[in-house]
């Protein structure tokens, strides 16, 4: 209801935890940015972050093929990247 937040929480405690146990579970990539749940106060607007569920947005490079985070849906503020040689290969995956 702050007009001022800038960052929304995510649906629940629960959801969180699921959220960062697939960032922390993974096998491979590399954490670009994010990666940790907030629990500080906002720099902007002093909001305590401990009182909702919030997961910064995150960036994950470099993450195998086999991983849960490249093959399920997060439905949290993360998103990987992978690089692929053809074009070909993007249409399989």
């Amino acid at each position: 209801m702050n007009p001022k937040i800038t960052m929304g929480s995510v649906i629940s405690a629960r959801h969180l935890q699921r959220i960062h146990s697939l960032v922390e579970q993974r096998s491979s990539g590399s954490i670009l940015v994010g990666g940790e749940p907030l629990k500080d106060r906002s720099p902007l607007d002093g909001f305590n972050f401990s009182r909702g569920s919030f997961y910064p947005p995150t960036i994950i490079a470099d993450i195998s093929l086999d991983d849960a985070l490249w093959k399920e849906e997060v439905f949290g503020p993360v998103v990987v990247l992978n690089k692929f040689e053809e074009r070909a290969e993007l249409v399989i995956y």
